[in-house]
């Protein structure tokens, strides 16, 4: 949803509000998009976003056309292919989707102010009929799925996937409903403004990371050298505590100075975040974990941190190191193990 959000405020403020939207709520095999993927058409014929990167995005316009300029709001095409009709069905990925094809609602106003606020928030949609249910981060409910024990039921499930990520679509007795967890944005945080941070920077930011570079040498943290980024002067345990990090957020260290490492690390091991980096020989790494069990932290603890970091990919460049870095942080973040994908 996040990727076409601004075209859609965009054609609605131009007055172009008739708009369909195409969700991808179930892949089989090997789907290019994942569950959640949004495409939208407006009557002007404009699109935004994807459900196939390409593939059958054709076939996707063709029933949202038909959403718009018929006499219904909902339909349920779905895409598959088989070995021996992979490209004449489009799917050339050998995968299958099914997309829930329906006419844009108010309540999406609303799910997309709850996702612009960088709060979780739950959302679910009856397949059979274009009614939805909200649920934001203060637990207030809007909408409804039609029968009170189903809307208990989702939100349920949605108190159990909290604060996400999850979409899935999920079979009730009343029937099938597409449930979605969106979590707040996922943050980078580098520490260390070097010359391995600034590419490292702009790639997490086309990312969609929410991207923050701090250091408290301010020759090296000039806003000129990370544009679009948020930056922040000072020592690591000045500018933040552990209760700031979310389990969305990454950090990683690249001073390879122990005053500013042995800090930056505390902070990360004492909090929530799903992944700590840490740039440095395995000499430096040695150091800095003796230090580090010298103030308190066990093994296990430190087992958490990713040193040397980075994907070995090789290249020496700052931004192809950067590309490992970020590579290493993505593979983490989706539990994966970083290899080849033929292998």
């Amino acid at each position: 949803m996040k990727d076409i959000i601004a075209d859609l405020k965009r054609w609605q403020a131009e007055g172009q509000g008739d708009i369909a939207l195409a969700t991808i709520v179930e892949t089989r095999g090997s789907s290019l998009r994942a569950a959640g993927t949004r495409m939208a058409l407006n009557a002007e014929g404009k699109i935004a976003g994807s459900v196939s990167s390409g593939c059958v995005d054709g076939d996707a316009v063709a029933e949202m056309e038909a959403v718009l300029h018929g006499d219904f709001n909902l339909r349920r095409p779905f895409f598959g292919v088989s070995d021996e009709l992979a490209w004449s069905a489009g799917l050339s990925c050998g995968g299958a989707i099914d997309v829930l094809v329906e006419r844009y609602a108010p309540i999406y106003d609303r799910f997309i102010a709850e996702i612009e606020t960088r709060n979780p928030v739950g959302f679910a949609t009856r397949t059979n009929a274009p009614i939805h249910l909200l649920r934001d981060a203060t637990g207030a409910v809007e909408g409804t799925l039609g029968d009170p024990d189903l809307d208990a039921a989702v939100l349920a499930d949605i108190a159990a996937f909290w604060p996400g990520p999850h979409a899935k679509k999920h079979t009730y007795p009343q029937g099938e409903v597409f449930v979605e967890v969106v979590p707040p944005p996922l943050t980078l945080l580098i520490f260390g403004a070097t010359d391995i941070a600034a590419p490292l920077a702009e790639m997490g930011n086309t990312l969609g990371f929410e991207v923050i570079v701090s250091d408290a040498r301010r020759a090296f943290l000039k806003p000129e050298r990370f544009p679009d980024v948020e930056v922040r002067f000072g020592w690591p345990q000045d500018v933040f505590t552990p209760d700031d990090f979310g389990p969305g957020w990454a950090v990683v260290v690249l001073f390879h100075d122990p005053k500013f490492d042995l800090p930056a690390l505390t902070l990360a091991l004492k909090s929530e975040v799903f992944y700590i980096g840490f740039l440095g020989s395995r000499k430096t790494q040695a150091d800095r974990r003796r230090d580090l069990l010298e103030t308190g932290f066990t093994e296990s603890d430190l087992a958490r941190i990713h040193g040397p970091v980075g994907l070995n990919i090789g290249g020496k460049e700052p931004a192809m190191i950067a590309l490992s870095i970020l590579s290493e942080v993505v593979a983490v973040r989706h539990r994966r193990d970083g290899g080849m994908m033929g292998k």
